[in-house]
């Protein structure tokens, strides 16, 4: 696609050609290897080994971003730390035969502080700190599709202060703000004709909100809850392209300038229930509601470059959650395991090396122990991508991704009731 471009309107615009089809690849580009579109849901150790299916059943700090609607019903003071430890790898399998490309091995720590505290009988507060939203993928420099994305990478660091009020022993609401910190960089190959690559970066802040609801018609027995997650818009007005042609013919020609573009985090709805048909056992079920349409057009601008729009074509996704988890005769040790069907968000012309979704299924295992005030949980999640094609030659070669990631999350909780 650049390098017809390039025929089409000359040397003099490779550095427009470029820029745009780099930053391309930073807005619409890398994906998470965890959940549909770059959404990292499981936050907790503990919520891992249920599938993270915990909405109306959880009783641990996290719940600031499961459902801080449950604040109020969890009695004192409680703190936890922690992290998930993501390990994921891609391969791409060209259409017309040639030899696959493997990505970099991707390791990741995504640390996580979450705090709670009751104020009186029907008023709870809590705060977390976490990374909900990310990505991190890098193939070779001269691998095939080396023009739509050699590296991705999103952070974001979201700081999410929680009110939670119990306005009947069967019933509680919860509001809560989100102030999101994101930095981009992405890099990108250069046309064939110019050779080298170039490197985009920038940051921004977001701002958005949540609400949750929690139903106990029996309490600790039968549980039903809501949760809404707010869009958040966030605005690279400082991006900066920093650009190394491996010709020097061609540095004159293609400067370090300046741009501006914009993406939006979806809006997350989940609903769950949680039944526990005898003490010791603990069944639940989630459905998230993620919608992606946030994501379908982008508007990018620069210094010395006409204003261009993109169209990544998100879908809306639904991910259905099964979590169970066993009180054993061991008193404070429990078993969890689940299941996860996690449906893609981008597919198709869509698709592409920055962005290797696909429809995900998912193992979950855990254990945890807990004594006096503190406790102690660890979860496991493997995450089988399904094949995916990518077609039409818009976004990367044609030819299939598969990928493959781990879970591995810890969290470390104090008490004080």
């Amino acid at each position: 696609m650049i390098a017809i471009a390039l025929q089409r309107i000359g040397r003099p615009s490779a550095a427009i050609v470029a820029v745009l089809a780099g930053l391309v690849g930073w807005l619409a580009g890398g994906r998470v290897c965890r959940a549909s579109g770059f959404l990292i849901y499981d936050l907790s150790g503990e919520a891992i080994g249920r599938a993270s299916a915990v909405t109306a059943g959880i009783n641990e700090p996290a719940a600031v971003w499961f459902n801080p609607a449950a604040l109020s019903f969890m009695k004192g003071e409680s703190a936890s730390v922690g992290g998930v430890f993501v390990t994921a790898r891609s391969r791409f399998s060209p259409a017309d035969g040639g030899p696959d490309t493997n990505s970099d091995r991707g390791n990741f720590v995504l640390p996580t502080i979450f705090a709670s505290g009751t104020i009186n009988d029907r008023l709870a507060v809590g705060m977390g700190v976490y990374t909900a939203f990310g990505i991190g993928i890098r193939w070779p420099d001269d691998w095939a599709g080396r023009q739509n994305a050699i590296a991705a990478s999103l952070q974001t660091l979201a700081f999410n202060p929680t009110l939670s009020v119990k306005l009947h022993r069967m019933f509680s609401l919860a509001v809560g703000f989100d102030a999101i910190r994101g930095s981009v960089d992405f890099t990108t190959g250069l046309p064939t004709i110019i050779g080298g690559d170039v490197r985009l970066a920038g940051g921004a802040w977001g701002y958005g909100f949540n609400v949750g609801a929690l139903i106990r018609p029996v309490p600790e027995r039968f549980q039903i809850a809501v949760t809404y997650r707010s869009r958040v818009a966030m605005h690279f007005d400082d991006g900066q392209a920093d650009f190394s042609p491996a010709h020097p013919e061609f540095i004159p020609q293609l400067p370090d300038q300046s741009g501006s573009a914009a993406i939006t985090l979806p809006d997350i709805i989940t609903a769950g229930v949680m039944g526990r048909p005898i003490p010791t056992l603990t069944l639940s079920l989630d459905a998230n509601l993620v919608l992606w349409t946030t994501y379908q057009k982008i508007e990018i601008k620069f210094v010395q470059a006409p204003q261009r729009t993109l169209e990544p074509d998100g879908r809306n996704t639904v991910t259905l959650r099964a979590g169970a988890e066993w009180a054993t005769p061991v008193p404070g040790f429990m078993i969890r395991g689940g299941v996860i069907y996690d449906r893609s968000a981008v597919q198709g012309e869509g698709l592409g090396p920055g962005l290797p979704d696909a429809t995900r299924l998912d193992l979950a295992l855990g254990v945890g122990f807990g004594r006096g005030h503190l406790r102690a949980d660890l979860g496991y999640l493997l995450v089988y991508f399904l094949p995916a094609d990518a077609v039409g030659g818009r976004e990367s070669p044609e030819g299939t991704y598969r990928s493959l990631a781990h879970l591995l999350g810890l969290t470390l909780a104090a008490s004080w009731r």
